[in-house]
């Protein structure tokens, strides 16, 4: 189905998601209990670098800006958390120790 690495990388991130999204009843959602173990299996030097104190409610805080009226988060919404992850990884790419707007 992919043939160029970004096409590769964004099958990689919908095969992530479903991994993850197909243990409870949405397919296409994930809960909180999901969303955590997503962002800790799948980013941990983002964890480990910018939620230092309390992974957990780092990831709480995520779910509880970008979860719907199902309280689930979308593959859309994922895909925005995981932007402002990659933003991180980026930023940090160029010497900026920063994490979003936690310096």
């Amino acid at each position: 189905m992919a043939s160029t690495k970004l096409e590769k990388a964004i099958t990689g991130l919908m095969d992530t998601f479903h991994e993850h999204s197909r243990k409870q009843k949405h397919y296409d959602k994930l809960n909180l209990e999901e969303l955590t173990q997503y962002i800790k299996e799948e980013f941990p030097i983002f964890l480990s670098t910018c939620a230092t104190d309390d992974p957990d409610g780092f990831i709480k805080g995520f779910f509880d800006k970008y979860k719907d009226k199902d309280g689930e988060v979308s593959f859309n919404d994922c895909m925005t958390i995981i932007g402002i992850i990659a933003k991180t990884y980026h930023n940090r790419s160029h010497n900026d120790m920063t994490c979003g707007d936690r310096r």
